[in-house]
């Protein structure tokens, strides 16, 4: 099987993520990934690299495979109709959050708020669309059944945090001095500002490349982005305030508000201090 998706610290490492939880979950073989945009150390799946659209159908042609998963919101409806017009013969699968048009053989949407209906006038008659539940990793089954001691707040904001929240909003913790330990990766552009912060912070524990899913379990908190890790969260029954940074997360933030979960924008930071003071936390 082909998949078609890009991550890099600028792009984040969501849609990757999010893939080799599927690919996992459903024993899939022999996948490939191909993408524009990537940090083939990233992943333990195989690369290819491209340089545009053009050149994916070339490497289609070239690997004929039986399936293809299309995991990326630069791919175009456009996109899609082409491949369907060189390759008839090979299924194309879409990931999609937003309730976008497709042009493909299967929609699957893996989010809590999904609804087949909205489908309804965007997609052609051949096109079935799947509705899972969020692809919830391995690590995060395990961690959930450990009776680790909750302490303190569990912060992230992607693999990346390729728009640079994390300082803004420990600076903002600042005044609260609540133990937090903030959860990032090597591919964070920021990664030798957070450890100045955290080395004179000492309320503040970085952890860079560690299991997310441990760090959720011993927390009471958290403060993470309406994306997948909410869903992930969700399963840990880990309270959270979520920080909306991009439009591919207003489906999430307006499922999230309808639960009373607070949704801050990116200008609110400064209130978030007030908004953890109504938490037992310290």
């Amino acid at each position: 099987m082909i998949i078609r998706i890009d991550f890099s610290s600028e792009i984040g490492l969501g849609h990757l993520k999010r893939i080799e939880a599927f690919v996992k979950k459903y024993n899939i073989k022999n996948s490939v990934i191909i993408c524009k945009e990537c940090n083939e150390k990233l992943t333990s799946l195989p690369v290819v690299k491209i340089k545009d659209e053009k050149e994916f159908f070339k490497e289609e042609k070239k690997l004929n495979p039986q399936k293809v998963i299309v995991d990326n919101y630069n791919f175009t409806y456009e996109n899609e109709k082409e491949f369907k017009k060189l390759f008839p013969e090979i299924k194309l699968i879409v990931f999609d959050d937003l309730y976008y048009r497709h042009y493909a053989d299967e929609v699957i949407n893996v989010n809590l708020y999904a609804k087949k209906e909205k489908y309804i006038g965007k997609i052609p008659p051949f096109c079935k669309v799947t509705i899972l539940p969020p692809l919830i990793r391995e690590e995060f089954q395990k961690a959930k059944k450990k009776k680790d001691k909750k302490e303190g707040i569990f912060i992230s904001f992607g693999g990346t945090d390729a728009k640079g929240i994390g300082l803004k909003v420990l600076k903002e913790l600042k005044k609260l001095k609540f133990p937090v330990n903030f959860y990032t990766t090597s591919s964070n552009k920021n990664l030798i500002k957070l450890k100045r912060f955290c080395q004179v912070n000492k309320w503040c524990k970085l952890h860079i490349d560690e299991n997310v899913a441990k760090g959720m379990a011993k927390s009471k908190f958290a403060i993470i982005t309406p994306s997948t890790i909410s869903w992930e969260a969700i399963h840990m029954n880990l309270p959270f305030i979520a920080i909306e940074i991009a439009d591919n997360q207003k489906e999430i933030a307006k499922y999230l508000k309808e639960k009373r979960i607070s949704v801050l924008k990116i200008r609110d930071i400064r209130k978030i201090g007030e908004k953890l003071r109504r938490f037992n936390i310290g």
